[in-house]
């Protein structure tokens, strides 16, 4: 039976990111959706194993368009960027916190950079206070969805894969829980997630 319940950061314990963000770097940069999106692919699991900055990631994300970044334009990016993934999801929250009334354990997978963690209190800092155990891509140089980034929280947290329930809004994500031999679900939003979590757990 299901005995602890990890969450994602960004799309699941805050809300998506903010569709102003791609407004304002269009704007700025005239840069798309669409190729803010094929940059990412390229190099953000650089930027969240910590082995790339936000500043740096931006910088080859122009250079491949043929621009290079001023060191202010590159601050830019990473400001807006980060401030774009703090705005709590209210409903995530409030379930986090009746799961662990009922006495489930909770913790909190992630990718994210090391320099994120300020962002990471301001978005999710009330989880975080009851959380059992978290694992930062950052802080531990990997990355969901990487075998060993679940093994490490099954560690911390102390148990064993089959008894934990995921939520990550990134499908990958979810399959490499599911690969591990967790439960695991694809979040889009905190009602369909607790009816997902109610099959696991009554099963």
């Amino acid at each position: 039976m299901i005995e602890g319940v990890v969450f994602d950061f960004g799309g699941v314990l805050v809300k998506p990111q903010e569709e102003s963000f791609y407004g304002m770097m269009e704007a700025r940069f005239g840069w798309t959706r669409a190729f803010l999106r094929a940059g990412w692919a390229r190099y953000r699991a650089q930027m969240d194993a910590g082995t790339l900055t936000a500043e740096d990631m931006y910088r080859r994300i122009a250079a491949d368009a043929g621009r290079t970044l001023t060191d202010e334009e590159a601050a830019f990016c990473r400001q807006a960027d980060y401030d774009s993934w703090a705005h709590p999801d209210a409903e995530t929250h409030a379930w986090a916190k009746e799961l662990k009334a009922a006495g489930y354990k909770i913790g909190i997978l992630t990718n994210m950079p090391p320099d994120f963690m300020p962002w990471f209190d301001r978005g999710a800092g009330a989880v975080r206070a009851l959380a059992d155990a978290e694992v930062v891509s950052g802080a531990e140089r990997l990355v969901k969805p990487d075998p060993a980034i679940y093994r490490l929280m099954e560690s911390r947290i102390g148990l064993p894969p089959e008894k934990l329930f995921f939520l990550d809004d990134t499908l990958a994500n979810v399959d490499g829980a599911r690969a591990c031999g967790w439960r695991a679900h694809r979040f889009t939003d905190a009602a369909s997630a607790r009816r997902a979590f109610s099959a696991c757990a009554g099963a």
